[in-house]
């Protein structure tokens, strides 16, 4: 009975093991999570703009 048991232990541990395999094979890794903390909240453009050279403009 103990022998019976410890095949049945050892087959339903590779049928759980062969389930999670081709489950992660069908639908991929699980995806990582993003991340939004570092984003700033606001739509804003954080981007300063260079004013050009004034010697450019006084040449004729």
């Amino acid at each position: 009975m103990k022998k019976l048991k410890k095949i049945t232990r050892l087959f339903c541990l590779a049928l759980f093991l062969l389930l999670a395999v081709t489950g992660i094979a069908i639908t991929g890794a699980a995806p990582t999570p993003s991340n939004s903390r570092n984003r700033p909240e606001n739509n804003d453009t954080l981007i300063e703009m260079v004013d050009e050279k004034e010697e450019d403009e006084e040449k004729p």
